[in-house]
């Protein structure tokens, strides 16, 4: 359990210095602009850690990039449609189907990232098990 654990918080740790280091590097966007990102990027490696332990047990590891892909289109959802983060952070109002581009290319992410925490798992399993 700790393993999918480990793999999920360390992908999202990953993945969040990455955006960090994209939103750093984007000419035009301000602390004032993004700050709604921090707030949330704060709590993503304890979620995707919980929601890896979550995983139905049958489905680790070979259906985990599935799972993060449910987890990403609830957070696309939220992010966009709850807490309208594009209009926050871009200062421009989506669309509709703006906003559904967003969350069905944040759900594409999500698994292909979930693809990592899969092949994390298997290499934390196979190291506590002396393989």
């Amino acid at each position: 359990m700790f393993a999918r654990f480990a793999a999920g918080s360390t992908i999202a740790s990953i993945a969040i210095a990455l955006g960090a280091l994209v939103a750093v590097l984007t000419p035009g966007l301000t602390f004032e602009r993004i700050y709604p990102l921090t707030i949330i990027w704060c709590m993503a490696p304890l979620a995707w850690g919980v929601w890896a332990l979550l995983a139905p047990a049958a489905w680790v590891p070979q259906r985990l990039p599935f799972w993060g892909a449910v987890l990403g289109l609830i957070a696309g959802l939220l992010a966009t449609y709850v807490l309208d983060l594009p209009s926050r952070v871009l200062g421009e109002t989506l669309s509709v189907f703006g906003r559904t581009v967003v969350v069905l290319v944040l759900t594409v992410f999500y698994y292909i990232l979930w693809m990592l925490v899969r092949v994390a798992c298997r290499s934390l399993t196979s190291a506590a098990l002396g393989r």
